[in-house]
Formats: C-alpha cells, structure tokens, sequence
C-alpha cells in the first residue's frame, strides 16, 4: 500500500483470561461491594456514577488491588515495548476510581489531561451496554478533504476482561447505555517520574 499512516495514535488493548481472568474479577469484585457511587454534582443528569472522591483518590491502591496492579505493569510495559520507547518507566498512578454506568447513562467526551497515560478495565458488561470511543487527534483537520475522508471518531467495543491504555490528552467518551445492564470499570490514569 503506497499510503503511509504515519503518526498514529497508538492504543493498547488486551484480554485477560483464565486465571489471570478470574483473580481480577474477584479482586476487583470485592472492591465494588464496597464502594459508594455517586454522580457528579457539575455533570449533566445523564452521565455515570463514580466511585469515592474519582479524581484525588487512587481506589486501585487504597484497597490494594495489588493483583490487578502487577497485571497493569506487565501491560504497561508491554505496551511501551510494543512503541520502541527505551525512556525510564517509573510512574506513579494519580488517581483511579470505579465507574457504574445504569441504563440510560452515558460518559461526556473528555480527556485526563495533563497525565501520560490514561486506561480501563472492564469488569461486567453485556458487550451493548455503551462501547468506548475515541476521537481522532487530527479531527481539527477535518475541514480538509483529505482528512474529511478519515473517520473522525473509533469505537472499541466492551467486554468483561477487557484492558485499553491510550495517551491521556485522547478524546473519549462512552456511548448511552440503552439496556437495563449496569456496566462497571475501573479507569486510572499514569504519570511517568521527569
């Protein structure tokens, strides 16, 4: 193909399964039974609940989910790998929370700023219960017609097991959950040490 497709937005995704699969589910689990979810008081109606104070806490390791934490280092690393990058890899997550998206609900299309990496992990869903999109970095461009040819917009679809990292400054939202399905994930965010 002469096309060349350069400068790509690089998003990493993985299936855990068997063990791995199961431990997760438990771990993670246990957490939700004890967690309080509540929706943002600044957002529309429409939106999804949030778990414990989202975006100053780390839920992940305030109830040590230190299963889940190693599994998201592996695939970190991996997904650094994947882009030849050879940078120290020392980060710190600075904030993760839970996420319950009811019928009706849906998440606003936002990024997580200045963090450098940001992911979920989907813990139960029906696979149509609002899938993940992300918006293009070059839909600014759109008004050229050759960037007009190319989507503006991708949607990753959900499933149980599920875990995507992308750059944080990313665009993304949820599309409306229009089954009577409740789906929960756990999102964080990464910083790397300067």
């Amino acid at each position: 193909m002469p096309t060349h497709a350069w400068f790509p937005t690089p998003i990493y995704t993985t299936q855990l399964e068997g063990v791995e699969f199961q431990s997760v589910q438990t771990e993670l689990s246990n957490v939700i039974d004890n967690s309080v979810f509540s929706q943002n008081p600044n957002w529309a109606l429409d939106t999804h609940e949030l778990s414990g104070d989202a975006f100053s806490d780390d839920s992940l390791s305030k109830f040590e989910c230190n299963h889940f934490l190693k599994i998201l280092d592996k695939h970190v690393n991996l997904y650094l790998d994947d882009l030849d990058c050879h940078l120290d890899r020392q980060y710190v997550i600075t904030q993760s929370w839970f996420t319950k998206t009811k019928n009706g609900k849906y998440a606003h299309r936002h990024d997580h700023g200045a963090n450098d990496i940001s992911g979920v992990y989907y813990l139960k869903t029906n696979q149509h219960d609002g899938n993940l999109y992300f918006e293009s970095l070059n839909r600014p461009l759109s008004s050229n017609f050759v960037f007009g040819c190319i989507p503006a917009e991708q949607e990753l679809p959900s499933k149980e097991g599920l875990m995507a990292l992308w750059p944080s400054m990313l665009n993304h939202g949820t599309r409306t959950n229009n089954t009577d399905h409740e789906r929960i994930s756990v999102s964080f965010n990464l910083q790397f040490m300067k």
